[in-house]
């Protein structure tokens, strides 16, 4: 699958992932990151992109190895590194969406998420080896 860097159809952050945001004045194009994670099971950027825009999200090619992928509650960046890594933004009231998001994907992941309250909390996949 090829993805432009105008992007697919697919959701971009609501109105209320942006009023969540840590800078609530921003646009949702400008939502200050707040989740870091590693996709141990993805094989690489672009398949981890396509089994993102499988599952329903908006994706976007945003360099020649790096992508963006968006719903109503996180907008990521994935990039190219071994294992596949990424940031962004996540609605810190739906972060378990991300979560339940990831899972369904078949994707084995670690993820580290800032909340409101500046607290730091991992989260692993029950298996990172897929």
């Amino acid at each position: 699958m090829d993805f432009s860097s105008a992007g697919t159809d697919g959701p971009r952050p609501d109105a209320a992932a942006a009023a969540r945001a840590a800078a609530p004045a921003v646009a949702p194009a400008e939502l200050a990151d707040n989740v870091w994670g590693s996709l141990f099971s993805a094989v690489d950027a672009q398949r981890a992109a396509e089994r993102f825009h499988c599952a329903g999200w908006r994706v976007r090619r945003s360099s020649w190895t790096e992508f963006e992928v968006e719903s109503a509650f996180a907008e990521l960046r994935l990039l190219p590194l071994e294992p596949v890594t990424f940031s962004g933004f996540v609605d810190p009231d739906r972060i378990d969406a991300l979560l339940a998001a990831l899972e369904a994907m078949g994707l084995s992941f670690g993820v580290e998420f800032t909340d409101a309250d500046g607290r730091d909390h991992l989260h692993r996949s029950a298996d990172r080896s897929n």
